[in-house]
């Protein structure tokens, strides 16, 4: 049996983004068994990902005593292939120590300008490279290169290898335990198809205009069909002045429970909401709108829903290299929605 090593120890959405990378390896090694080493936050939505064998979630305190406790996957077993899938110089660390056949990785590099000295800095560096790793492509982290998409470079690492690749779109697996949570709410509340707004704590980095924006979108969008906004679980500035505008929903005691009395619900507000149940309610909205939710964007190309950005022009490069592959998306800077909320 052939045994592959995936090292993943990000964010849900990170994860999420390269799905579609990690399914073609197991395609690739129907016989294999696949390790990954994922994070507390992403393990969330790996364990559904019935192609996984086992995980390992790595201690970010300190990478030996990731080691020590997986002594044997990661000390003594040998694999075929290792790919490191994410920036983390704890992945990197951790994966030096494993015998592999093949290793595989980007290798992040940016130009510094330091005292008037340039420096040319490599994550992992060159010499790691060479002795380590034989499959590696370099990545610009330069913003102003705009052709950079991180999906489209693991691909290649992929490809590097003569791997097929029968698709390079992003695999989520909706959890059954929440579809009845779904289906009660919304044949209750909204009964139609509804447009998706999350809003979550980055709306507290945006000033009044934004938000102010953001609500004359919401009220427009509402006009044609019932919008749901749901938020992340953390607070946010933004959120108290929504609580009094719309009707609220807080999920509590492992169920959606309406907190005010407001009738209208061509509004709705959802608190706290699972993160499982979440994905059923991007899967059956006709489209989605956050400023860069990276998990819901991905979440939203698998079911091929539209999914749209408001974001701060200056973010655009940046964020541009997170675009899934295969997925209908659209992004408006805040500086330009006014202009924009009838074409939303």
């Amino acid at each position: 049996m052939k045994r592959v090593l995936i090292f993943k120890n990000d964010a849900i959405g990170d994860l999420l983004h390269l799905s579609g990378c990690i399914k073609t390896i197991h395609e690739n090694f129907k016989d294999c068994k696949i390790t990954l080493v994922c994070s507390q936050y992403n393990y969330k939505v790996a364990k559904n990902y019935l192609f996984i064998d086992r995980y390992i979630i790595l201690n970010h305190k300190s990478f030996f005593l990731t080691l020590l406790n997986n002594y044997k996957d990661l000390l003594l077993d040998k694999y075929k292939h290792v790919f490191i899938l994410d920036a983390k110089k704890s992945s990197f660390r951790t994966s030096f120590f494993v015998r592999t056949e093949n290793r595989s990785s980007l290798c992040f590099w940016k130009k510094k300008n330091i005292l008037g000295f340039k420096f040319n800095l490599y994550r992992p560096s060159k010499i790691l490279l060479k002795l380590f790793v034989k499959n590696y492509i370099i990545c610009d982290e330069d913003y102003n290169n705009t052709q950079i998409r991180y999906q489209k470079l693991y691909f290649k690492l992929l490809e590097n290898l003569n791997f097929k690749i029968i698709s390079k779109k992003n695999f989520y697996v909706l959890s059954k335990n929440f579809s009845s949570d779904f289906s009660d709410f919304h044949s209750t509340y909204i009964k139609n198809k509804y447009v998706l707004f999350h809003l979550d704590e980055k709306w507290d980095m945006y000033n009044e205009r934004d938000c102010s924006n953001a609500l004359k979108l919401i009220k427009k969008l509402s006009t044609k069909s019932p919008v749901l906004i749901t938020t992340g679980i953390k607070k946010f500035r933004f959120l108290s002045k929504l609580e009094k505008l719309f009707c609220l929903f807080d999920f509590i005691n492992n169920k959606i429970n309406k907190i005010n009395h407001f009738d209208n619900h061509k509004v709705l507000l959802v608190k706290n909401i699972p993160f499982d149940l979440l994905a059923h309610f991007i899967a059956n909205s006709s489209k989605i709108i956050s400023s860069h939710a990276g998990a819901l964007i991905n979440i939203a190309s698998v079911f091929n829903i539209k999914s749209i950005d408001i974001i701060k022009e200056k973010k655009f490069n940046e964020l541009g290299r997170w675009i899934p592959g295969v997925s209908d998306y659209k992004r408006y800077s805040f500086e330009e929605i006014e202009n924009h909320i009838d074409d939303i």
